[in-house]
Order: structure tokens, then C-alpha cells, then sequence
């Protein structure tokens, strides 16, 4: 009887998060659609994002300041991973900023030119790509979602979105759980990064794209695509994958992070060098070339880094509910705190972006 209990237990375990998977909140009928966008970049904003629930807050004031603009939901329940403000990307380009959720359902792709006034970016309900990861530049916003749905890009309007298939290129592989970023070589370029180390690149803002390999070395766990000095790397568990002729070719190169493990999409582009960290700040790595690593300061705290002209630096970090600001790289300080520690009020994401002034 005892072992049949313990087996009952361990069922209602598992089942207990997969049935508050499905509790996905609906989509608010208050949120607009196809509001045009008429970005003017008059003023700069740090903007950031929860995880889940789509909560979105914005600081005008060179991060010092930070005031909510938007909220998907307050349903805990809307599905840590499955969910409809399951927040998967967030990105900005030429005064718009764009975040992106819906893993396992269609996507919900909201967009502001001004920080504040958010609207759908579709013109009407329509099923958009599911997201696993967003870029933006030369215009275009991104998403990627896996080998089955593969890319979806926006027009220069922001307002309509095409889908392009990878399985074309997988030759019979199988990839999943597609990244994004974007990076200014020759041009523009946006690279997608999916399991079993297949990439996609494009030099024509996402309407044709070419296939390459990261080496089979680099192992299963691709976090997050970031270009600077003229390079993309792509983070791993103990490597780098790094590129330097816009995603044709890579070499993979150890980092030597240690800690806790690494901090979810914690590979940034900051003061001219690559910072890569480990949760809660326990460990955290800097490289110029993506190839030679040496150790930041230890008051570097974990998360994600997002830099304005100013030089001001904020962080974000998954499973921590605060945002901290530095001027220097080195001392840090949390400019806002969380009313309450729950998923909605994890800021994951963060962008720097020109938008409209708000009277």
C-alpha cells in the first residue's frame, strides 16, 4: 500500500505542472490591433520584460526610474514553458520594440513605438509563429520557433508577417527550439540557431536564408546569439560556438564559466567585450574576440546586460525580481524592486531603443 501511495504521489507530481501548462490565459479583447506604428526616435528608453505574463516596464530616464506600461496577464497559471504570455523574445529596431510570447500556442507579437501605448502587430487575429527566440534590425522584427514552423518576419510596416520553412534545408535533420539574433556584418545579418547545432543565416532581412553546422561538439543547451567586434558567438555549456564570417563557418572555444550553472541567455555585448555569466551572479566571464576569456569583477551580478549611449548599463536576470543599473560596469546598484517575488514580475528580457517622446 505504501509503495502504491508513493506512486499515486509521484503521478499527481507530474501531472500537476502539465495540467497548469493548459491553463492558458485568453488574449484581452482591450489590447488593439494594427495601431500604426509611426516611429520618430525623438527619446532613448531602457524596456524591460517579465518571463511570464508579459509584464512590461520602461525607464526614461536612463534606467534610474522604472514605471509599467503593460501587463499580458496576472494568471500564474498561464504556463511557465506552454503559454499564451510565455515571453520568449523581446527586440527592437529603427524606434519600435517588439516582445514576443507563446510557446506550444500561436504567438502573441506586441509592439510600441513609444514604450507606453502597445498594440498587436498583426491587423487582426490571425495565428502568428509560436517563439522561442526574437531579433530585430534594419527594420525587421524576427521570430523563431523550431524545424515545424520555422522563421517569421514582419514587412517594413511591422504589421505583416510572413513564415519561412527550415525543414528545406535540414536535409532530413531535425532541429527545435530555434534562437535569434541580429548583427550589423556587411549589411545586416540574422542568424537562427536550433538544436543538434543547425544554423540559418540571411543577409537579405530574412527573405531567403543558407544552412550551415556548428560543430557536433558543442553539445545540446544553445542559449543565446550575439553579435559585436565583428563576430556572432553563440553560448554553450562549456563552449562558444564563434563565427566570423557571418554564420558560414564556426569553431567552438571554452569559456571557462563556472558557478552555478550558466544564467538562462546570459551572453551579452557590453563596453566592447562579450560578458557571459552564471546564475546569481557566482561566476561571470569577459572576452573581446570570443576566443580569450578572463574573469569579470566579482560584484558583476548574473543576467543579461543591455547598454545605452550614456554608457549606463542594466541588468535582468530569470528568477531574480529586481533590475540594477551601473555607469561604471563595476559598482551596481537595484533601481527597482519587485513588489512581490512571483513569475510576472521576473524580468528575463531587456532592450535599449529611440522611441517617440510621451507628452
Amino acid at each position: 500500500m505504501i509503495r502504491i501511495a508513493l506512486t499515486i504521489i509521484a503521478v499527481l507530481a507530474w501531472l500537476t505542472p502539465a495540467l497548469a501548462q493548459r491553463k492558458h490565459a485568453p488574449i484581452r479583447d482591450d489590447i488593439p490591433y494594427g495601431r500604426e506604428l509611426t516611429p520618430r526616435m525623438e527619446e532613448p528608453v531602457f524596456a524591460a520584460c517579465s518571463k511570464q505574463g508579459m509584464r512590461i516596464l520602461v525607464s526614461r530616464d536612463d534606467g534610474k526610474t522604472w514605471t509599467q506600461t503593460f501587463l499580458g496577464t496576472d494568471s500564474l497559471e498561464d504556463g511557465g514553458w506552454h503559454g499564451t504570455f510565455a515571453v520568449y523574445g523581446m527586440a527592437s529596431t529603427r524606434g519600435v520594440i517588439g516582445v514576443f510570447s507563446g510557446w506550444g500556442t500561436p504567438g502573441v507579437y506586441i509592439g510600441s513605438d513609444d514604450g507606453v501605448n502597445w498594440t498587436h502587430l498583426n491587423p487582426a487575429p490571425t495565428k502568428l509563429g509560436s517563439v522561442w527566440g526574437a531579433a530585430g534590425g534594419n527594420g525587421v522584427l524576427l521570430t523563431s520557433a523550431d524545424q515545424w514552423r520555422g522563421v517569421t518576419r514582419s514587412g517594413k510596416s511591422l504589421s505583416q508577417w510572413n513564415a519561412h520553412k527550415v525543414m528545406p534545408l535540414l536535409d532530413g535533420g531535425r532541429t527545435h527550439h530555434m534562437i535569434s539574433g541580429f548583427g550589423h556584418y556587411k549589411g545586416g545579418r540574422f542568424i537562427v540557431v536550433g538544436d543538434n547545432q543547425h544554423v540559418f543565416s540571411s543577409d537579405d532581412n530574412c527573405q531567403s536564408w543558407k544552412h550551415s553546422r556548428i560543430p557536433e561538439a558543442a553539445g545540446q543547451g544553445q542559449e543565446v546569439v550575439v553579435f559585436g567586434n565583428g563576430v556572432f558567438l553563440v553560448s554553450y555549456k562549456e563552449h562558444v560556438a564563434r563565427s566570423s564570417d557571418g554564420g558560414a563557418s564556426w569553431t567552438l572555444h571554452e569559456h571557462g564559466l563556472k558557478g552555478r550553472g550558466r544564467s538562462w541567455r546570459g551572453l551579452s555585448f557590453v563596453r566592447g567585450e562579450f560578458w557571459l555569466t552564471a546564475q546569481k551572479g557566482t561566476h561571470a566571464r569577459k572576452s573581446k574576440d570570443g576566443i580569450t576569456w578572463e574573469d569579470l569583477p566579482e560584484s558583476t551580478p548574473g543576467g543579461r546586460f543591455v547598454e545605452a549611449e550614456t554608457g549606463t548599463i542594466i541588468n535582468v536576470e530569470r528568477r531574480r525580481y529586481d533590475i540594477k543599473r551601473s555607469t561604471d560596469g563595476v559598482t551596481w546598484e537595484s533601481v527597482f524592486t519587485a513588489p512581490q517575488e512571483d513569475v510576472s514580475w521576473d524580468t528575463t528580457f531587456a532592450v535599449y531603443e529611440k522611441v517617440n517622446a510621451v507628452k
